[in-house]
């Protein structure tokens, strides 16, 4: 998809049906019995992905630095200088926020105006906090991507790293992004992806699982500490059909942008 173009919402379907990674690489299908079924419960699903968090939350941001082969800064340093180009002073929403690094990479850039950090996981929330004890209107909250507690058109921009793959049901999720969204107000996601092609994608995944086992082993001592990124990918529609959704939802301007062949992609869209 070229940039500021939009997708004709009757793509949605193929896009899903194109994206999906059922094509697994071989050294994921000799290690399923190790690798979990994606929760479809969201109540089971946000148990699951607190008890990863709890395990990573200490060595998470070297864990993004290594799979990403070292540009995960760059690429999310260009997400927060996209919403700092909304106002020294917009207001923006990090959901999934981690240990705060796109907070803390708004405020470098510039930008002085309120930052609302959301998280579900406590061990994430309280490094964040730590992190930014320093910076005045950064706060932070604990809540759930399938229940955002604010009201409508509260931000200029939502930004969301590495988080699209957990809500249960991504079209209400992106509902709720465009509700919180003022008119002409920023949706910025950079995400791990599913390459387009079939034969790349199965390397991608085969990559990731060897990747993440390794450094499991080395941050953690444990390899299967990051299996759950493939588990996730595996039930994940992919950037075209994500992007297909949002123009469905009513975003425009929605465009993707590829890293290292489309193991991660930067999505972003606007709020008519």
């Amino acid at each position: 998809m070229q940039a500021g173009k939009r997708a004709p919402i009757d793509d949605v379907g193929a896009a899903v049906q194109n994206d999906g990674s059922r094509e697994d690489h071989v050294l994921v299908r000799h290690l399923k019995p190790w690798i979990r079924s994606w929760p479809e419960d969201p109540g089971e699903r946000a148990r699951y992905a607190e008890s990863i968090f709890h395990r990573v939350a200490p060595r998470y941001d070297a864990l993004t630095r290594a799979l990403s082969l070292g540009q995960d800064a760059r690429w999310k340093g260009r997400l927060a200088s996209e919403a700092r180009a909304l106002g020294e002073r917009a207001r923006v929403l990090d959901l999934a926020t981690g240990t705060a690094a796109l907070p803390v990479l708004l405020r470098r850039s510039g930008h002085r105006g309120a930052i609302v950090g959301l998280d579900r996981s406590f061990d994430m929330l309280a490094r964040a906090r730590r992190k930014c004890s320093g910076m005045e209107g950064v706060g932070f909250l604990r809540g759930d991507l399938s229940r955002l507690p604010f009201a409508d058109g509260s931000f200029e921009a939502i930004t969301i790293g590495y988080g699209l793959r957990y809500p249960p049901d991504l079209p209400a999720f992106l509902r709720g992004v465009l509700r919180l969204l003022r008119p002409n107000g920023r949706f910025l996601s950079l995400d791990f992806g599913l390459p387009g092609s079939a034969l790349y994608r199965s390397l991608a995944l085969g990559y990731l699982l060897v990747a993440g086992a390794f450094w499991g082993f080395v941050l953690h001592g444990r390899p299967g500490t990051y299996t759950h990124i493939v588990e996730s990918l595996r039930a994940y529609p992919g950037q075209r059909a994500l992007a297909a959704l949002m123009n469905e939802a009513g975003f425009a301007d929605v465009s993707i942008e590829e890293h290292l062949g489309g193991i991660a992609a930067t999505i972003r869209a606007r709020k008519p």
